[in-house]
């Protein structure tokens, strides 16, 4: 295997970096208590939602719930790869990072000890690998043929990391050994046998195209069939706890630097397309996995680009997926701008056959999406009074999601004018100021958020596990009292049990590793709560932990009682004398318990918890 660098050394990176100024340099930020706040770089606000805190070395978004270390961070923003931004920030802090190999044993040992999700990527890059050296070798002739005729070069290829599968449809089942078999099959890279036993590789007889997240990680593959073969012209993973296609890019890696630097990304519809624009120089260019861009695509599109031009085929197909597009780019907030081909040419026809000017000039030629949008349709419409109600009625709802009044303004306007109809009565359709409804859905979209994120959880519940990320060598008291059966939440529970691995594992509890394992609907109170500092240089840990754990078991007592209470009154609404009792005797035993816990001990005292 490839060196990697040692984790003790990416530790020493973390701890050396000043996360504040690191995030500071992408984003303004003021001191607000214990942490520093400002408007977060991942989602559109104007209220400071993203806070970062320098002793715990991690930031969150209570907006949009993004989170991570500083390493993170910078993988997100600028679209680079781990070992890009630690070597970076290595050589900042004078840091020396020596090379470390690992044999098979170890790599595979090392492996089970991550996060699934880890694994997977590991596991991905394993193949990536693998297909990229079989495109290189004898037996890729046949992928490296097509991909001159389809006039892509080496360099483009090499950018890429595209691979070739053979016909052979095992070279991935051959290269594992059962148990990465097994999670490989999870992951999509791998299928079982139909009737009979052991694995088959998914991609054979493809040229393969690696679907590459923004921090240079092997989410899945594409593969475009050679030949005469069997099976669809082009095959994806499938959907994965790593790969979802109405969250994936194609080219996003690549692509990002020159998004970056140019503010624009160029969106296409097909693999070879967005091939044939870098082959071209356009290095800003993409394609959305799936039929349909998506607004989860576009919200990370967002994090590197403010303008968008998306380039759509001249068919009808083409421009119905252009249609389709408009309300997600809006709905956004970007600027967004439509390109059309001519009839029955994509970007990679029109390339090839015309050259990197026309490509440019038809670039510079976008439209405003929504205008495109207007006259598409108007082009379309029966010039009756029904028809131009019928075009309101697809236009509108567009209109009223664009962010900004003036221009929302404005378009009621055109529309009244174009349309032939009163004012007041497109203002109507559209929705004017918007409703506080509409505005709120919005704002959560905006943000990428669900709608209830915030499960009901007691303040005392929290307080335990603040306590225990503060003061780690507690958890094995919190072991000893049966933490995890006095917690009332589902999500807290698989926390703390998350909060005692890590203990056991490194005596620390990492908030960033807590968060990969937490609940996703919890990160914003574990956030408040281990950002809060509340716990950090209180007098007595142990007495506080103390009382935070008496406290719930006195609530989970009184749980108990209204729990015997309404079989109490079952029994006696059904004359069973016995049952009734045997649970007034249960009544007596939980009232003692309850005094009995409610004493304070030699070691803690009273405290509101």
């Amino acid at each position: 295997m490839p060196g990697l660098i040692p984790e003790e050394i990416i530790a020493e990176v973390r701890e050396r970096t000043d996360i504040v100024q690191v995030v500071g340099q992408h984003v303004q930020l003021k001191r607000s208590g214990v942490n520093f706040k400002g408007c977060c770089p991942f989602h559109d606000e104007k209220t400071p939602s993203f806070n970062v805190n320098s002793q715990r070395q991690f930031y969150h978004c209570f907006g949009c719930h993004e989170s991570g270390d500083v390493f993170s961070f910078l993988m997100k923003v600028e679209g680079r790869s781990f070992t890009e931004v630690v070597e970076d920030l290595a050589t900042r802090a004078g840091i020396e990072i020596p090379r470390v190999s690992q044999s098979r044993d170890q790599a595979r040992a090392a492996a089970r000890r991550r996060s699934d999700r880890q694994r997977g990527l590991d596991l991905n890059r394993r193949v990536a690998e693998l297909y990229r050296s079989l495109l290189v070798e004898s037996k890729g002739a046949v992928a490296r043929r097509y991909l001159e005729q389809r006039g892509i070069g080496d360099e483009v290829a090499g950018t890429f990391a595209m691979g070739y599968a053979p016909g052979s449809g095992d070279v991935v089942v051959r290269s594992l050994d059962q148990e990465d078999l097994d999670f490989a099959e999870k992951v999509g890279l791998v299928a079982r046998r139909t009737g009979r036993s052991g694995y088959h590789d998914r991609f054979w007889n493809r040229l393969i195209f690696p679907v590459v997240g923004a921090g240079g990680e092997a989410l899945g593959f594409g593969g475009r069939l050679l030949g005469d073969g069997d099976g669809p012209k082009y095959i994806n993973t499938p959907e994965t706890f790593l790969y979802r296609k109405g969250e994936a890019l194609y080219g996003l890696e690549p692509a990002a630097k020159a998004i970056r630097q140019t503010g624009v990304a160029i969106v296409v519809e097909g693999n070879f397309d967005v091939l044939q624009l870098h082959q071209h120089g356009f290095a800003n260019s993409l394609a959305p996995m799936g039929t349909a861009l998506t607004e989860r695509q576009v919200m990370l599109l967002r994090r590197f680009a403010g303008e968008v031009v998306a380039v759509f085929d001249g068919d009808e197909a083409g421009q119905a997926a252009a249609l389709k597009a408009v309300p997600v780019l809006v709905t956004a907030g970007v600027t967004a701008k439509i390109a059309t081909l001519p009839q029955g040419q994509d970007p990679d026809d029109f390339l090839r056959g015309n050259g990197r000017e026309a490509m440019q000039q038809l670039l510079d030629r976008a439209q405003s999406a929504v205008e495109f949008m207007i006259e598409t349709l108007r082009r379309r419409m029966d010039d009756t009074i029904p028809g131009r109600a019928r075009v309101l009625e697809q236009l509108a709802p567009t209109v009223a999601r664009i962010q900004s009044a003036p221009e929302r303004e404005l378009y009621i306007g055109r529309l009244a004018l174009d349309l032939k109809i009163d004012h007041d009565v497109v203002r109507r359709a559209v929705g004017g100021e918007r409703p506080a409804e509409v505005r709120r859905q919005l704002e959560r979209r905006a943000a990428g958020a669900a709608v209830d994120r915030k499960p009901l959880i007691s303040k005392g519940e929290l307080d335990v596990l603040a306590i225990l990320v503060e003061h780690p060598h507690l958890v094995p008291r919190a072991e000893e009292a049966n933490l995890c059966g006095l917690l009332t939440n589902d999500g807290l529970r698989a926390t703390y049990r998350a909060v005692v691995q890590l203990q056991e594992a490194s005596g620390q509890i990492d908030p960033v590793k807590l968060f990969e394992a937490a609940p996703e609907e919890l990160h914003d109170a574990i956030a408040q709560d281990v950002m809060s500092g509340a716990f950090a240089s209180v007098g007595d840990a142990t007495r506080a932990l103390d009382d935070s754990l008496r406290a719930l078991r006195c609530r989970q007592l009184e749980r108990q009682q209204q729990e015997i209470r309404k079989e109490m009154a079952k029994a006696r609404s059904e004359g069973d004398a016995d049952s009734e009792r045997s649970l007034a005797s249960r009544m007596v035993e939980v009232n003692c318990e309850i005094q009995s816990v409610g004493q304070p001990n030699d070691r803690s005292g009273a405290r509101d918890s």
